[in-house]
């Protein structure tokens, strides 16, 4: 197959800005073409939007990858690799752009269609048999960049080469690729909406609210917050109802195609132009007077009355749970209750409309499972997930709800007795028609921890950590907080295993490089925020600074050993998480990085190092341009200060958290094995960092820094108590009173200053309001 160097998107909107944006991303130039050029235009500035509440790009300047064209100069696809349609949803107008695409493209080039449903052998039928080899669907969600799932349709011509070869680019990319069938609305769109249309079914039949539904369905259930009704609005009112239709009327044979049919509520708010967030109505509202209201639509009454906070007994059981399938099972089988009844017959049906589809959209089990993890958050896939009731029980409770027993589900019962499965960490669907689990493919060379620990490769194992054996000498601590597994915040057990990977490395045995990561949902969100507040409302600073004294002696050890030590940090990377980053030797990044020392948002400032490291970080980038200790101070005060967050690893070497040299890599899959790589190669010459010191402005640069915190503080745009915080930021990062432009400071003076600072802030009752606040909203407190 060819190299993909160059693509062309044939449309633009927010889907083929989406796409391009994505090709830029990866370091691959985009075309996108458009009616007129100021459309396509327009289509790349919204990525650039420095406003836009999701960013699709991972930096704005990627945008200089992508050229705006209009159709006019379509003979331009000539040059590219692949071309991708994303025209509007109207088979003829699909059907004229291949005609067109067909008389310019060059032999080899990869033609794909964006449609979300449409038969894609349709829009190709008049072509040349040699588009037809290179053709494919490719549907990827939206917004592109977050979303994983991208569904490829081969159809009868395409060469079966293209499709492995289309699989394992999208994989090594970071999405997640799934192979459906050319049929209407393809996997997830299929049973997706199926799922939301039932949801709407229910709702009218237990006489549930917009709001109790949503409530319901979220977390709960397994979903995402946004749940049904708000992730409705989030896609569209139209967009739901066009794909509703589609599955409606050309789905004649599906047992469930009245259910397709949308309900009169849904016609009612396309009439009336609710369309949700693009029209700003929907099934909810936001009023900012008389107040900020959030409002939700009354379907009976189509006014719009005010959210509350619904509760229920059995909901507030299912959330005590952490794990997914246990908050599932607590509301299935939760009784009779509306909520539990509700409940059952949304998850059972959804499990027997999906088990039905198998074979006719696509070949196996997990195609249709991860389509729904993958494409529409939800924890569990609607089949697997009958593996958390027992199968025997599942088909029991089938049929007290009148559904007919699906056959594959009795030939599951049958042989394996199971749908999914874990071996040594890896993961087994059962395959329809071989009575077999059949391992799900990963991509090459990557290295799973979950694998390793079923191969007892477990070193060492507290409470929150484990240190890992990768092979070739490496070894891996990973942070796994069993408590708060997405956050996995850095607490005493976490500052302990980074001790004792050191021993393990420093003994002259097995170990020689050290690598520090996970593949949770983060890498960590920060420090144990409950436990500082507690001890600071306790007065046991004692503590605190032992804790504190550990965390940074801890990070610096990183940064002096004596051996490679490489940190992979990905997603959340807050506070705690960056410092231990910052300790890094040698950083390899997940592209998705959201990173930053955020501290001041609780009341703080970085206390494990962080302030350290990253002023270390920056005197030593910026050394061979010799601008004087001040700029260095100034560029590590204003991430520090504004708790900066990068919104991508790009983002974060563009900010000065991450260095040039750093790597970065697109597939979680493959972040482990890079890092063990990393650690590996750096055997090759390794050089021991030595003792760093500091060139700083001292008392003069603080006093400057300290005359314009309190100018912020008159023009009334900080608080006295953030200017306090600021000036204790200042004082650490200008080095106090001993340091100065020609007498240097250590490491450690510098840490002292920290510690110093962070406790004293953390006895102030301003930080602790600060820290309660985070705490109970999730959300930071100016006061």
């Amino acid at each position: 197959m060819p190299e993909i160097k160059k693509v062309a998107v044939v449309g633009g909107g927010i889907m083929g800005a989406g796409i391009a944006g994505f090709f830029a991303n990866i370091g691959i130039p985009a075309h996108v073409f458009d009616l007129k050029l100021e459309l396509a235009q327009a289509a790349i500035e919204k990525l650039t939007d420095a406003k836009a509440k999701i960013p699709l790009l991972y930096s704005r300047k990627n945008a200089g990858l992508i050229t705006p064209h209009a159709t006019d100069e379509l003979e331009l696809v000539k040059d590219a690799d692949m071309i991708i349609e994303v025209v509007p949803e109207v088979m003829k107008i699909k059907q004229d752009v291949f005609k067109n695409i067909d008389k310019y493209r060059k032999t080899e080039a990869i033609v794909t269609t964006n449609t979300s449903g449409l038969s894609v052998s349709d829009m190709v039928e008049h072509c040349s048999d040699s588009l037809k080899q290179h053709m494919i669907g490719t549907h990827f969600f939206n917004p592109v960049r977050f979303m994983a799932l991208v569904e490829l349709i081969p159809i009868a011509e395409t060469k079966p080469e293209l499709v492995d070869f289309l699989y394992d680019f999208f994989l090594t990319c970071g999405k997640r690729p799934i192979i459906g069938k050319d049929t209407p609305n393809f996997v997830g769109n299929r049973v997706g909406i199926y799922m939301i249309m039932k949801t709407f079914q229910l709702m009218q039949k237990y006489n549930f609210t917009v709001e109790q539904v949503d409530v319901i369905t979220g977390p709960p259930l397994g979903n995402p917050k946004t749940a049904s009704c708000r992730l409705s609005d989030m896609v569209g009112i139209d967009t739901l109802v066009h794909a509703a239709t589609n599955s409606f009327e050309n789905c004649l044979s599906d047992e469930e195609n009245t259910s397709f049919d949308p309900p009169d509520f849904l016609k009612r708010m396309m009439a009336e132009n609710l369309l949700g967030d693009k029209t700003g109505q929907g099934f909810y509202q936001k009023v900012k007077k008389p107040k900020f209201q959030k409002l939700y639509l009354d379907l009976k009454s189509f006014e719009y009355k005010p959210t509350g906070k619904y509760e229920h007994d059995l909901i507030r059981v299912a959330k005590s749970y952490v794990r997914p399938e246990e908050r599932i099972k607590a509301m299935v089988l939760g009784g009779d209750d509306p909520v539990a009844l509700f409940a059952r017959e949304l998850v059972l049906g959804s499990a027997v409309y999906a088990l039905n589809r198998v074979g006719e959209i696509a070949d196996d089990i997990a195609t249709i499972d991860n389509a729904m993890k993958w494409g529409f958050g939800k924890a569990l896939g609607p089949i697997e997930l009958l593996d958390s009731f027992g199968l025997e029980k599942s088909a029991g409770m089938i049929a007290d709800l009148g559904l007919k027993m699906p056959e594959l589900l009795n030939e599951i019962i049958n042989t394996t007795g199971s749908v999914h499965e874990y071996r040594t960490g890896r993961s087994f669907y059962y395959q329809p028609g071989t009575h077999q689990m059949i391992e799900e493919k990963t991509v090459a060379g990557a290295l799973f921890l979950k694998q390793l620990r079923a191969e007892n490769r477990i070193v060492r194992e507290n409470l929150n950590t484990r240190l890992i054996d990768l092979g070739d000498g490496v070894l891996c601590l990973e942070l796994d907080a069993k408590m708060v597994p997405n956050m996995n915040p850095v607490d005493d057990y976490v500052i302990s295993m980074m001790e004792q990977a050191h021993e393990e490395c420093s003994k002259g045995g097995d170990f020689k490089a050290l690598v520090i990561s996970n593949q949770a949902e983060n890498f960590s969100a920060g420090a144990q925020l409950q436990l500082i507040l507690d001890f600071s409302k306790e007065k046991r600073f004692d503590l605190l600074e032992d804790i504190v004294n550990r965390f940074q002696k801890a990070n610096l050890a990183n940064w002096h050993a004596p051996f490679p030590v490489v940190v992979a940090p990905h997603h959340l990377t807050l506070g705690g998480g960056m410092e231990i980053t910052l300790g890094g030797q040698a950083r390899v990044a997940l592209a998705e990085l959201y990173g930053g020392l955020v501290e001041v948002g609780v009341g703080l400032l970085p206390g494990g190092g962080g302030c350290a490291m990253l002023l270390g970080q920056f005197l030593r980038e910026t050394a061979a341009q010799k601008p004087g200790p001040m700029p260095p101070v100034l560029k590590a005060f204003e991430l520090i200060g504004f708790g900066k967050v990068s919104m991508s690893a790009q983002e974060a070497i563009e900010l000065g958290y991450l260095t040039e040299r750093d790597h970065v890599v697109l597939s979680p899959d493959l972040q482990i094995a890079k890092a063990k790589q990393v650690a590996l190669d750096m055997l090759d010459d390794f050089r021991q960092n030595p003792p760093f010191d500091y060139y700083l402005p001292g008392r003069d640069g603080y006093l400057v820094a300290a005359y314009n915190i309190d100018g912020f503080v008159t023009a009334g745009q900080i608080t006295d108590h953030s200017a306090k915080i600021a000036k204790m930021q200042v004082k650490v990062l200008t080095g106090g009173d001993q340091a100065s432009m020609l007498n240097p400071v250590s490491e450690e003076y510098i840490l002292g200053l920290e510690r110093e600072a962070f406790l004293s802030l953390c006895g102030e009752p301003m930080s602790q309001e600060r820290m309660a606040h985070m705490l109970k909203h999730g959300k930071p407190l100016i006061n």
